[in-house]
């Protein structure tokens, strides 16, 4: 992973280089990756890699906060898993509501710096904001970017960050109340459960069958650096009207959603 801090590329951890070596990659973990226009950097753009250009043709005035290859924090991928959908008169949405998980690799730069060698509490705090808000943005089964605003967040810091740590981020909808729509986060980092000399071993289980995703995961243990709780309020229209006077968790699939 390039730092934009320097010339130099920081290696990516053991538990990255594993998951994504596993048959899938990442995306066999953690859903379909995230692709949002405005953090695409500009083809033509072989110097900067500015992402400046679709940004300034509709309406932003600098760059993105987390997103940016010069950000201090960057979040440099998302992956989105939909949950099962919601269902209103026995009729079924095909995916998205509780239990739809965006999950994201972020790297901590030496931009974020508080306590000597450290990052700032605020940038985990950002980090958290953001998973949350964006996916809040895929209630429906489908990333519909700006189509609510973040209103709370609640953070618990756990344990500091060293400067250039490459971490995950991911939030998950718990509820979704009408308009409003509840995620729990964690920024965290996986530690090996086995041996070191197993750590090279090939990604087979102990009777010789293929590694699957679920069991490549319990190879590692959480290491937890922060949580978080949040509420994302759906701008009105997202969600079927019929679906906002209706039970909780619902909207009917065959209005379509604009």
């Amino acid at each position: 992973m390039q730092d934009t801090t320097t010339t130099s590329t920081i290696p990516e951890p053991h538990w990255l280089q594993q998951f994504r070596a596993q048959p899938g990659g990442l995306e066999a973990l953690w859903g379909s990756r995230l692709t949002v226009e405005e953090w695409q950097e500009d083809p033509q753009d072989h110097v900067t890699k500015s992402t400046t250009a679709y940004r300034n043709d509709h309406g932003w005035k600098g760059r993105d906060l987390m997103h940016d290859r010069y950000s201090a924090v960057r979040i440099t991928e998302y992956y989105v898993q939909y949950g099962p959908g919601m269902t209103l008169d026995n009729k079924t949405a095909a995916g998205g509501g509780v239990g739809t998980t965006l999950t994201g690799l972020v790297h901590f730069t030496a931009r974020a710096e508080s306590h000597a060698g450290y990052c700032h509490g605020g940038s985990m705090c950002a980090v958290l904001d953001d998973v949350i808000g964006w996916c809040g943005f895929c209630t429906t089964g489908n990333c519909l970017p700006w189509s609510g605003f973040t209103v709370q967040i609640n953070t618990q810091l756990q344990k500091p960050i060293p400067l250039h740590s490459i971490l995950v981020i991911q939030a998950t909808i718990v509820k979704v109340e009408r308009r409003k729509v509840y995620m729990e986060a964690k920024l965290m980092d996986y530690q090996k459960i086995t041996n070191e000399e197993e750590e090279d071993a090939e990604m087979t289980s102990n009777d010789g069958a293929t590694t699957t995703p679920a069991s490549i995961l319990k190879q590692y243990q959480e290491i937890r650096h922060a949580s978080g709780d949040g509420m994302v309020v759906l701008n009105k229209g997202i969600l079927p009207e019929l679906a906002t006077r209706g039970s909780l968790h619902s909207w009917p699939s065959n209005v379509e959603i604009t």
